[in-house]
């Protein structure tokens, strides 16, 4: 029993010290990190635009600069500029992939393969580099940017459409990696129906008659033998060019998946 206990208390110390280095290496002080989580939370859940976070940060980090006391010295001046730095910090980086894709047929390319044409419209995927004439002629002598060729052009060119792109197993894998997901997965199998309430997906005749490859009902309340079994909707939302601030010259549509077994306000 002592020994049980003490590897308790290990277990504890070790997580609260892991607690304590995630929470440094988010910012080591911790007016910065509330900084850091307020730019967050203003932009996912009342959708401040990346050029206001970026405004709040600035404005912010100059006040913090010049209050008295010394707040920000030496290697703690490091205060995000951008909702980028912020999203990077909190690792909340997206897992999507960008595709460059033809704006005429919409094939994907996976950008690695150097392909400047489309093969079955023969026409350019990616945008003429930006460089004025005068650059593209002279531009070598003009002392250009570090990642321009010798002729001033920037080897990094941009594609005229776009498509981010992550698999369905890719985030599935992703999903059910962290913590706690698998149990909350599984809740349903042991939540009250009311017969004669229909609160949930699970309540309807879909759920519980849809049949798995042997024949038998694939959803089920009973031992399914460690085995996670999903049920997986898919919606598509389309927005216009009209009323989209992403897509000013086409239309665009974001495909998605939804985990039916978690609880309403996990999907």
């Amino acid at each position: 029993m002592p020994a049980q206990l003490e590897s308790s208390d290990s277990e504890s110390e070790a997580s609260v010290q892991s607690e304590s280095a995630d929470l440094i290496g988010i910012h080591p002080l911790p007016y910065i990190r509330c900084l850091i989580y307020l730019v967050a939370v203003l932009h996912t859940k009342h959708h401040a635009s990346y050029q206001e976070c970026a405004l709040i940060l600035k404005a912010l980090g100059f006040i913090l600069r010049r209050l008295p006391g010394n707040l920000l010295t030496g290697d703690e001046d490091d205060i995000p500029k951008t909702l980028t730095t912020v999203f990077n910090r909190l690792g909340l980086g997206d897992k999507f992939k960008i595709h460059p894709i033809c704006h005429v047929c919409y094939r994907i390319f996976t950008g690695d393969e150097g392909t400047t044409f489309c093969p079955t419209c023969l026409v350019e995927i990616y945008r003429p580099r930006g460089r004025q004439l005068f650059r593209r002629l002279f531009g070598a002598g003009l002392g250009g940017d570090d990642n321009e060729d010798d002729l001033g052009f920037n080897p990094q060119r941009t594609p005229n459409l776009v498509q981010p792109i992550q698999s369905l197993a890719d985030g599935l894998r992703e999903f059910l990696a962290r913590p706690g997901m698998v149990d909350a997965i599984n809740k349903w199998k042991t939540r009250q129906v009311d017969p004669d309430e229909l609160k949930s997906i699970q309540d309807g005749n879909a759920w519980k008659t849809v049949k798995g490859p042997d024949g038998r009902s694939f959803f089920f309340h009973g031992d399914s033998g460690n085995e996670i079994r999903l049920g997986l909707s898919m919606s598509l939302d389309w927005f216009s060019k009209k009323t989209s601030s992403y897509g000013p010259s086409h239309s665009s549509g974001v495909l998605s998946f939804s985990i039916q077994n978690l609880e309403d306000s996990l999907r």
